[in-house]
């Protein structure tokens, strides 16, 4: 063997111990920091979920000692109340409401007025208004949308505005943020650029947690002012405002519950559940379904509806629903042990139809009953009719469809940050 190929043998050896030895002190380097042997990810939520348990059992001891005496029970309402104003944080800034009617649709015993009317600085909100044709002022209900991405269009809503309509409610149904008109994450065509409406709304939050708010606040703010243009209709009766939602709207109808006074009654649809049980099985919805500190405030999903007690509220739930009905029946049973604590058990009440997820028909008959209930002091009931609707292209309220290429200087929710 010549010396230099010994040689280069003889280096190669030595690399390969060299290697070896390096690679052992990675190895022992690694297991010093190691500390968990098990999988990990499954580690951490087993943990997550014990403390949120934990969380709960003491929201449940407070519950239940508020409930020991009228006096208790009132002190809890207000307790839960203060609670839900403070986790949703600061709001924006309100800006002039600056309403445009965009156009009016002439329809059989109603209108429906397009309408866009700005939040805060340069954001803008799209909705529909629905008017009966009669003299005379009316009740007026907010109906909030869910993840439907043609939103205040979606038939299931028309026929529910169309029902309350024609049962002499004026109606205002408005969009949420990245949906219909309202996408945020758009190409300078207005195009969007994700998969759609949840996906849009996490992403969204995601962004707006880091800076103390959330989706839902946004949302949330959104509906107040909308509540503030509805107000200054000369056909409302400002003392009667009901406030009804599905799915996604649902939770906005429960959120909207706890914070704004000026409601009178709600029916929140296919939403409420337990906030408890949904976080231990099948985890935390989109990003507008739940807020920042709910859990560390030791607010249950029950607690912002329990917040406008004694108001009238209808439940409306699906039996098959992909939403926790279980979860629906435990907060139902928090609903009805704080108003028969109070000594109003009349005003609360859970509508079940044997279907899935939705305001279907069944749901839109005793959502109009409930209302035409509490504010016409009329109880019969409703059965709707064949009902038409539109497309959402004639529903549109925005000159191209999309309020950030309709509007020069539009401020969207991730440029607000």
């Amino acid at each position: 063997m010549k010396i230099s190929e010994a040689k280069s043998n003889f280096m190669f050896k030595q690399g390969i111990i060299v290697f070896l030895l390096l690679g052992f002190l990675k190895v022992y380097a690694q297991k010093q920091y190691n500390v968990l042997d098990w999988k990990t990810d499954v580690s951490l939520n087993t943990y997550l979920v014990q403390q949120m348990h934990q969380q709960y059992d003491e929201r449940r001891t407070n519950f239940n000692e508020a409930l020991k005496t009228k006096a208790k029970t009132l002190a809890y309402i207000n307790n839960v109340k203060q609670k839900a104003k403070k986790v949703f944080g600061q709001l924006p800034r309100k800006a002039g409401l600056n309403p445009i009617i965009t156009g009016i649709i002439e329809q059989d015993g109603y209108r429906i007025e397009k309408i866009v009317y700005q939040s805060f600085e340069n954001h803008h909100v799209t909705a529909n208004l629905y008017v009966p044709n009669a003299k005379g002022i009316f009740p007026a209900v907010l109906l909030f949308c869910g993840h439907e991405d043609v939103s205040k269009a979606t038939e299931s809503y028309q026929k529910t505005a169309i029902l309350l309509a024609k049962n002499g409610f004026v109606v205002f149904v408005i969009d949420p943020i990245s949906q219909s008109e309202r996408v945020q994450l758009t190409d300078e065509t207005g195009k969007s650029l994700t998969r759609g409406s949840t996906t849009e709304h996490t992403l969204l939050n995601l962004s707006s947690n880091l800076l103390g708010t959330s989706v839902a606040a946004y949302e949330l703010f959104d509906n107040q002012r909308g509540l503030d243009y509805l107000v200054t209709r000369k056909e409302v009766d400002t003392a009667k405002i009901g406030v009804v939602g599905n799915s996604g709207g649902g939770m906005q109808t429960i959120y909207f519950a706890a914070i704004d006074d000026r409601l009178k009654a709600m029916v929140p649809c296919s939403y409420l559940a337990s906030r408890e049980n949904t976080l231990a099985t099948t985890g935390a919805a989109d990003g507008c379904a739940q807020i920042p500190n709910e859990g560390a405030a030791l607010l249950e999903m029950s607690d912002f509806l329990i917040a406008a007690a004694p108001k009238p509220t209808l439940v409306l739930a699906g039996r098959y629903d992909f939403i926790d009905y279980n979860g629906t029946l435990q907060s139902f049973e928090d609903l009805k042990k704080v108003y028969n604590g109070i000594g109003q058990p009349e005003k609360v009440s859970l509508y079940t139809y044997n279907d899935g997820h939705g305001i279907s028909k069944p749901k839109r008959e005793k959502a109009v009953q409930w209302f035409r209930k509490w504010f016409y002091n009329d109880d019969k009931i409703i059965v709707e009719p064949e009902l038409k609707i539109l497309t959402d292209q004639e529903l549109f309220a925005s000159e191209k469809q999309r309020v950030n290429v309709s509007f020069p200087n539009e401020v969207t929710v991730q440029k607000k940050e």
